[in-house]
């Protein structure tokens, strides 16, 4: 027989309703249509944008007569490696005094137990789940802990050898056996892979994760029983770990969740440290005296249940499949559910409402961790509450597509949809604020990653808002809210993405597609009537500095097609994306493009 010769594996990968990719297609599809471009030419997505199909091209898979992954992998990764211990027990501290405290599911002082044995007997016996975890920790120290002040791609290769030494380590392990310490290690993973973007990975081992969780019965209270309140604790919290990760997952993919609501029935965890369970039990063990940063982690679980209810009711469940509701039916469900979200910031603790990005209070006084919790806390319900009022937004983009705005259901949007417009925008104006203020203190933001994500969804909001207003189809906005406002979000977001990540390159393909989207957004100018053609994108160097203080000449062809090898972008935008603004650019290099613009 020949040889046989493997091609390049595909990888195709959904994006629905809820995503950024489906969020930049309604956008663009808008922005086609403001600018007169030739309708003839293929636009990334369908107007409505259910949803994405990307494709990344992977090496072949390896062929007959290769090592198992197990074998491959530990050849060329020393698994059973370990950095001395004083670094060791540092990086360990560091994490439970960030991520571990953010994500409190793995227990501080069983971990350092089990350490002190397995260092008693010189490391030569020792479970391969905890060792597992052990490495998944202190690759997440080394990535968002140890050394804030080195480029992120440093930390991030250093973090990869402990990264690789857990995956060698599990094999196929997690596909044979269950215990708790291998779904707070596969949690672990999914959530490192998140901040390293490589999208197919994340959500194949998210399900992974769901089914472990699932064999061992964490999500049921008939199962806890023969368990002691610590250990109850544990896998209790694990859970929630498992459904906030789904939730999070669902709504930046765009997928269905894989942990249906039916599913979430345990009740809340404790709202007291690891150490103070064994101390007390029964039903006023959360009466102690000064605050617990377990209640960041319960308000977490309570936001993204409401989160889980956008995600059903609003994008229903990222199927793509059901028809698109009436406006007044999503208008209904936009309130009952922003109603939900008030009442959860009213019933949040004292200690996680510090506003320390708002100069109009006095100085925080309280203590710098819940300071960096509130911080968080408040990013996830603003990002939250413009996804529930994202698609009022996305009607009102709708409209600009629609050759009659004077339609019964256009008149009802304009009339009824206006107010949830404004808290939409008045949300993502608030993130990049807080974003861009806090950029002095990048520690206070949490992980990179999440506040990049925060601030592009927030900055495509703010966008679609100056693209609404400058075809005259929501009325007047409230102060804060008119076109200079929303222009000053724009260029405040950008430079809160520079400060942000050290110089990743995902922080940087984010940015420069910001920076095209300042650069149209520079020459509108709102109160035009339904058909203004609200833009005339320039001819590269033609925007005065002075419009944008500080900002750099535009962007070049090669700038917005960096792409390096490897880097998937699936929770941010897709190369269509990317193209098609650079396809305008290249256009009015040509043939400039201009709108007449109406002024107020």
């Amino acid at each position: 027989m020949g040889a046989i010769t493997f091609a390049d594996e595909q990888e195709s990968g959904f994006f629905g309703p809820s995503s950024n990719i489906a969020f930049i297609g309604q956008i663009t599809h808008a922005m086609a249509t403001a600018a007169n471009a030739d309708p003839t030419r293929p636009l990334p997505v369908d107007a409505r944008m259910e949803g994405a199909m990307m494709s990344i091209s992977r090496p072949a898979s390896p062929i007959a007569g290769a090592q198992s992954l197990d074998h491959s992998l530990s050849a060329a990764v020393d698994v059973y490696s370990l950095p001395p211990e004083a670094d060791m027990l540092h990086l360990i501290r560091l994490f439970f005094a960030d991520t571990g405290m953010l994500f409190p599911y793995v227990h501080e002082g069983s971990l350092l137990e089990e350490f002190a044995a397995a260092k008693q007997n010189n490391f030569t016996s020792i479970r391969r789940s905890w060792l597992c975890l052990l490495n998944m920790i202190l690759a997440f120290a080394t990535c968002v802990s140890a050394r804030p002040d080195l480029p992120v791609e440093r930390n991030a290769a250093e973090s990869d050898v402990f990264f690789k030494r857990a995956q060698a380590l599990s094999g196929k392990m997690a596909y044979r056996t269950a215990n708790v310490e291998i779904v707070q290690y596969l949690l672990l993973m999914t959530q490192f892979l998140q901040g390293t973007q490589r999208s197919a990975q994340t959500w194949n081992l998210h399900g992974l994760t769901v089914k472990a969780a699932l064999q061992l019965g964490l999500h049921t209270s008939s199962s806890y029983t023969k368990f002691t309140p610590l250990e109850r604790e544990i896998r209790k919290r694990t859970w929630y770990g498992c459904v906030v990760l789904d939730r999070t997952l669902s709504m930046t993919f765009g997928r269905p969740p894989a942990i249906p609501v039916e599913y979430v029935q345990l009740s809340l965890p404790l709202d007291v440290e690891f150490d103070a369970i064994n101390a007390i039990t029964g039903p006023h063990m959360e009466m102690l005296g000064s605050p617990s940063t377990v209640s960041f982690y319960i308000f977490t679980i309570k936001l993204y249940s409401i989160l889980g209810d956008v995600i059903a009711d609003q994008y229903g469940q990222n199927l793509g499949c059901a028809p698109q509701p009436s406006i007044s039916l999503m208008l209904e469900s936009v309130i009952r559910l922003e109603s939900k979200l008030l009442q959860w910031r009213r019933d949040l603790p004292l200690h996680l409402k510090a506003r320390p990005w708002d100069d109009s209070l006095p100085e925080s006084t309280q203590n710098i961790i819940f300071d960096r919790l509130s911080i968080i806390l408040s990013l996830r319900y603003l990002n939250t509450r413009i996804l529930l009022h994202r698609q009022v937004l996305a009607r009102f983009l709708e409209q600009i597509n629609n050759g009659d705005r004077n339609s019964e259901e256009g008149l009802f949007l304009r009339q009824f949809g206006h107010g949830s417009l404004q808290v939409c925008l008045e949300s993502a104006s608030e993130i990049i604020a807080i974003v861009h203020k806090m950029g002095k203190k990048p520690s206070l933001l949490g992980a990179w990653w999440f506040s990049t994500y925060y601030t592009f969804n927030a900055a495509l909001a703010v966008f679609s808002g100056l693209l609404i207003q400058a075809n005259g189809i929501a009325g007047p906005m409230t102060a804060g809210l008119e076109t200079e406002d929303l222009r000053t979000s724009l260029y405040l977001a950008v430079e809160a993405l520079q400060n942000l990540g050290g110089g990743a390159r995902l922080v940087q393909r984010c940015r420069k597609y910001l920076e095209t989207l300042v650069r149209v957004a520079a020459t509108t100018k709102g109160g035009g009537n339904a058909q203004a053609n609200w833009f005339n994108i320039l001819q590269p160097g033609e925007l005065d500095s002075a419009q944008m203080p500080g900002f750099p000449t535009a962007p070049s062809r090669s700038d917005t097609e960096l792409s390096p090898l490897g880097l998937d972008l699936g929770e941010f935008l897709t190369e269509d994306n990317l193209e098609f603004l650079t396809g305008l650019m290249d256009s009015s290099q040509q043939v400039v493009m201009e709108v007449p613009i109406q002024s107020y």
